[in-house]
């Protein structure tokens, strides 16, 4: 029984009972209520602002930021590193076993022994300067009056069949008028003067060239002449072989090290933009490089125990909530979308993990192969923890700061790092050659378009400014012709655009681009074939380029794109001083599809009137 009571215009209720069975029980949900500041004016600057004299409202955006949130680990304070490295000992170039030669002979950056090509009998320009040298050095030790002796035996001159065109080659027509006979063949010159050089290097004798010349008084700068001769322009040997692969218009090169007996080789398949690094290369086992005449010695490594620092880069976010960040970078304006995986992984670490990162200096020998043994780290609280290499724990193939390994390299040589003799830097000059692969679909062929190449002096012509050949024709004869119809057989093309045509490669699913070559017919009746002016091209330069095999180029070497490849000289300083002046090769992007205009049975509409020819040639057009 409930008892009711009023109090001042109150009603109490008294012993009275919930009845819970007549209520219906709703299923709960959890909400969240956001909590949001009730400013007191539009200005927003004081809340953003931390004044020193608002310490609550710090720690509670240090509170906001986890940065009192405990993650029970302590610092690394100090990092024990062991390890061994293996010297370069061998280099094959295009990854030929069989070619390998020792790595410490060559002594040179690796870009350059790669790249290097012979340029100096194709360049009568490098011939004069470096004759023009050689009458300096003389003249400042006392020897003048060189030149005429000289002339009588070292002439420089270009040949006129050696200039396709005055309007053509209008540097190499420069250079001949300057040239006329009238400068010395350095080349030559260098030529006569090693066949008095002596098992040791040394000089011990002057051509006969030279007779009635003191030669105590110019044998020491012909022999400094010589040495710079040698190093001016960095050429490979006659026996060395090239690492450039035509058919794939790149270069493939191998290298070897020896762990004690475990040896390894580092091969990179595909060498194309001229810069070179640890990331370039695969370890493997094979090709087998054999062994080193004289094989170096593993060095073993035990590093003092170092302090790690933490790892920074421009416009890292700050780790403390007060501290200034760098303007200059706005992870706020970074915009991805669902298939950017990269930038988000890339935003991703840079915003939560980029400050649990720590670097320690390790100094290693340059040309070598490093493999740790052992890495331990000690943090502040005294524990010692072991760091293994990164890798899954599944067992599937990936690593973290590693080279890429092949499935038959033991686990040994798997975590290794390889610091190559590689260039930071290096100038290009202006291509000597330039050439442009690209699809043509309406003609169903891949054209070479030779832009560039090398001219009678070596420096780059421009094949364009060539003077088109002449397009005979087999007329009727007549005395007047009325039609205004021309049949063509096949339109003109430049003689800088070369076909290439698929072929089978005797493999299932797999063609090859093959070049061919095009039949020019003469007004005088004869025919003549059009071959490429430069050395891309090209698959055996010790032969004709009439009787060499054709170039194969692989299929997919030329994509939808396009592919340029040019040949010019690179310079640069190596880590001793040293100047480095060679040709190299470079491959890159094309700029897309191209159309040469080629059309077969057209008929075309004229107006011209062609008198009847003297000689009927069999060739292209027809008019009806």
């Amino acid at each position: 029984m409930t008892n009711f009571s009023v109090n001042y215009g109150r009603v109490l209720a008294t012993d009275a009972v919930l009845a819970t069975s007549l209520i219906p029980i709703a299923a709960s949900i959890t909400t969240w209520a956001r909590l949001e500041v009730n400013p007191y004016t539009a200005d927003l600057s004081q809340g953003l602002q931390a004044p020193v004299a608002d310490p609550l409202w710090m720690l509670l955006r240090q509170w906001q930021f986890t940065e009192f949130q405990g993650e029970d680990a302590g610092s690394p304070i100090a990092v024990k590193l062991t390890g061994e490295t293996a010297r370069l000992s061998r280099y094959a170039p295009a990854q030929q076993g069989d070619a390998a030669t020792d790595y410490q002979h060559l002594d040179l950056p690796l870009e350059v022994v790669v790249e290097r090509e012979a340029i100096r009998a194709a360049h009568p320009r490098l011939a004069a300067e470096a004759g023009e040298h050689f009458l300096r050095l003389a003249a400042a030790a006392g020897v003048t009056g060189l030149r005429s002796q000289l002339r009588a035996d070292f002439a420089l001159d270009i040949a006129d069949t050696a200039l396709p065109a005055p309007d053509a080659d209008p540097k190499g027509k420069t250079w001949q008028a300057l040239f006329a006979g009238r400068a010395i063949d350095g080349h030559r010159l260098a030529a006569a003067l090693r066949s008095f050089v002596d098992a040791a290097g040394e000089l011990t004798g002057l051509p006969a060239t030279f007779d009635g010349v003191s030669v105590p008084d110019l044998l020491p700068p012909a022999a400094r002449w010589l040495r710079w001769y040698d190093q001016h322009v960095s050429e490979p040997a006659a026996t060395e072989q090239s690492a450039w692969v035509p058919p794939r218009q790149e270069y493939t090169l191998a290298l070897g090290a020896d762990f004690g007996g475990d040896a390894i080789t580092l091969a990179a398949d595909e060498y194309t933009d001229g810069q070179l690094d640890w990331y370039s290369f695969t370890a493997a086992r094979t090709p087998d490089l054999g062994a080193a005449a004289q094989p170096a010695a593993v060095e073993p490594l035990d590093f003092t125990p170092m302090l790690p620092a933490p790892v920074r880069y421009p416009g890292m976010p700050a780790d403390r909530y007060w501290e200034f960040e760098d303007a200059r970078v706005s992870f706020g304006s970074l915009e991805a979308g669902p298939t950017d995986l990269g930038r988000m992984l890339l935003a991703e670490y840079g915003l939560v993990y980029s400050n649990d990162w720590f670097l320690i200096p390790v100094e290693l020998p340059v040309g070598s192969v490093f493999r740790v043994k052992s890495l331990t780290v000690r943090d502040t609280f005294g524990v010692t923890a072991t760091v293994n290499p990164s890798r899954n724990l599944d067992g599937t193939r990936w690593t973290m700061f590693s080279l890429t390994s092949r499935p038959n390299l033991p686990r040994s040589l798997q975590d290794v790092f390889f610091l190559p003799p590689t260039l930071p830097t290096h100038l290009e000059g202006d291509p000597l050659e330039t050439i442009t692969w690209f699809r043509d679909e309406m003609a169903n062929l891949v054209w070479a378009v030779e832009h560039t190449v090398q001219g009678a002096s070596g420096q780059p012509m421009e094949r364009q400014m060539e003077p088109p050949t002449p397009t005979a024709r087999q007329q009727l004869d007549a005395t007047e012709i009325t039609a205004e119809l021309i049949y063509r057989l096949m339109t003109p093309v430049a003689d800088q655009w070369l076909p290439f045509v698929p072929v089978p490669t005797g493999q299932i699913a797999t063609i090859a681009l093959e070049r061919r070559t095009l039949l020019r017919t003469l007004p005088d009746g004869s025919r003549r074939e059009v071959h490429p002016r430069g050395l891309l091209l090209r698959t055996d330069l010790s032969r004709s380029i009439e009787d060499e095999p054709p170039l194969r180029l692989h299929e997919e070497e030329v994509p939808r794109e396009g592919v340029q490849v040019t040949r010019s000289f690179q310079y640069t300083r190596w880590l001793d001083g040293k100047r480095y002046l060679w040709v190299g090769r470079r491959k890159r992007i094309g700029r897309g599809e191209g159309s040469s205009g080629l059309r077969f049975d057209a008929s075309l509409y004229t107006a011209e009137y062609t008198a009847p020819m003297a000689h009927q040639a069999p060739i292209n057009d027809r008019r009806l």
